[in-house]
């Protein structure tokens, strides 16, 4: 199941503001529909915002041609002129480039859609994507969409750009309506018609008088209620691109599976290497082990116990040294013996012994 929230323009939500919520089956046909605090609201694992054309704006950019994270840091200063606002404050999002190379970018106060998420996901609801309630009237060929409420409503172009006016009391053609007509055949984008869409008590205006002061036809559409269980189409922008929710900060600690796998492959490769490391230094050591026992055997045929071939050498080989009278470490014996020999007798005056060494003064 899905369920799509339709969040209100109000500058903050809190607790008790109450959502106007469908909730949706796999066909995206409405099981349920209802508008309640975001206690009441059912749960579903997917759900999506709509957020008021009042809250977004639209521009069309010629953008460099670099890759998306960069694009990233970068909108929030392109749109900087056009909208007099830090570019702290703002959160853009790139749509599509269209033939003329102008990306589509929406745009919303950061600050805002932040401070929503956060009270949605307080009450367990975390969106996965956000889209303009213009988005749902998206895709058509020269045939635009307005939805009138009883004081305001919305525009929306081809590509889903929507464009927000005040309605007057007189009945007139709203300025903003007239500025994006004209605007769009500047780029020769004129519309034909333009079906007006009413919400709630919202009616209709004099069509007839709508076309001749617009140049274009105004005709009858449908009840919003009917429209907004439509899907959002392909290549719609999702304003919820970027924006760290709790939801993404929650789920930012937990490893894919596959990154899971992959950890535990490695730490297996290098427990294999390490163990075939360590058998390699193992079998060398035995090899220069054997090697000395070998070379010690050659050296003295009669020794019948081996336990450190190193050790019974040098000490085989002091044994040898003192037996031929030739000087081992610190052996004064051997030192003596080798200076008697040396010095004839009454010739020494003094011999003196000291750190292994024998001194003899004639």
């Amino acid at each position: 199941m899905k369920l799509r929230l339709f969040l209100p323009a109000t500058d903050r939500l809190d607790d008790a503001t109450p959502l106007a919520w469908l909730l949706l089956d796999a066909r995206g046909e409405v099981l349920r529909s209802g508008t309640s605090p975001m206690a009441d609201i059912p749960r579903a694992d997917d759900v999506e915002a709509i957020l008021p054309a009042s809250r977004v704006l639209f521009a069309r950019l010629k953008l460099p041609r670099v890759n998306a994270a960069t694009i990233r840091e970068l909108l929030p200063f392109a749109v900087e002129d056009r909208l007099l606002a830090d570019p702290a404050h703002i959160h853009a999002v790139a749509g599509a480039t269209n033939e003329a190379g102008d990306t589509l970018v929406a745009v919303v106060d950061r600050g805002w859609i932040e401070s929503a998420t956060r009270v949605l996901a307080a009450h367990g609801i975390r969106p996965r994507s956000a889209w303009c309630e213009s988005a749902l009237l998206a895709g058509g060929q020269g045939d635009w969409h307005a939805v009138l409420r009883d004081d305001h409503g919305f525009l929306v172009d081809d590509e889903g750009v929507a464009v927000s006016f005040d309605r007057s009391v007189g009945g007139e053609l709203p300025l903003a309506l007239r500025v994006a007509i004209d605007e769009a055949g500047g780029r020769g984008q004129r519309p034909h018609t333009v079906r007006l869409h009413t919400d709630a008590s919202a009616t209709l205006p004099d069509l007839a008088r709508w076309s001749e002061q617009a140049g274009i036809a105004f005709a009858a559409g449908s009840a919003w209620g009917t429209i907004v269980a439509s899907p959002a189409p392909r290549g719609a922008i999702d304003l919820l691109r970027g924006v760290v929710t709790p939801g993404t900060m929650r789920g930012a600690g937990i490893l894919p599976r596959a990154a899971v796998v992959l950890l535990g492959l490695i730490a297996l490769l290098q427990l294999a290497f390490t163990a075939v490391d360590a058998w390699r230094l193992q079998k060398a050591h035995d090899a220069l082990v054997a090697r000395q026992e070998e070379v010690f055997r050659t050296a003295f045929p009669d020794a019948k116990v081996i336990v450190d071939p190193s050790l019974q050498l040098s000490r085989n080989l002091a044994d040898l040294k003192r037996s031929r009278g030739l000087a081992s470490d610190d052996d004064f014996l051997a030192q003596a013996t080798k200076a008697a020999r040396d010095f004839p007798t009454g010739s020494a005056k003094a011999v003196s012994y000291a750190n292994g060494r024998l001194e003899v003064k004639p």
